[in-house]
């Protein structure tokens, strides 16, 4: 009975998800809660499907500022209050994980020398997944951010667990 209720949930969760492409995975565990995943890719706080993330067409050459982020070199657009960080020459682990120049890593907004707004997780073939993100600044040559990135099991494309992730970006 109760997997059935799981599954009606399910469906009606997918049922309206606005023509936005889902998925739903019930886990019944022996003897515990049954739990209902539900995953809207394409929609904001959900997976970005496909290798190589989100990547916008960001503006050519004028107001961006190089940086180093874990030894991949990033540019940052900012307009106005909202920043943005993307890869421009990705280091080679994170181009195995399907970041590639001009994706996207951090999409927010700056006020005052504290950033937050969503950073994105790259996991190779199952795309990018999404996650909060707030930090500082640091005499505009630093920017320290932290969240709870998602674990994704690459087999099956699904967020098993989160683990403390800190973003750090030095101005070259």
């Amino acid at each position: 009975m109760v997997r059935n209720i799981a599954g009606l949930v399910a469906a009606l969760a997918l049922a309206t998800g606005l023509g936005a492409q889902a998925r739903a995975q019930v886990i019944s565990p022996s003897g515990g809660t049954t739990h209902v995943h539900i995953y809207n890719f394409g929609a904001p706080g959900g997976r970005t499907p496909g290798p190589g993330g989100p990547v916008a067409a960001p503006p050519s050459g004028a107001g961006r500022s190089y940086w180093d982020h874990n030894r991949s070199v990033m540019y940052l657009v900012a307009n106005g209050a909202r920043r943005r960080f993307y890869y421009h020459r990705p280091r080679p682990g994170m181009a195995e994980a399907g970041a590639r120049s001009g994706s996207l890593l951090f999409d927010g907004v700056r006020a005052g020398n504290t950033y937050s707004g969503i950073a994105y997780v790259f996991a190779g073939a199952c795309g990018a997944f999404d996650y909060k993100v707030d930090g500082y600044v640091v005499a505009d040559r630093r920017v320290v951010m932290r969240g709870l990135a998602p674990r994704v099991d690459q087999r099956t494309c699904g967020v098993f667990d989160y683990r403390p992730d800190e973003l750090a970006f030095d101005l070259l």
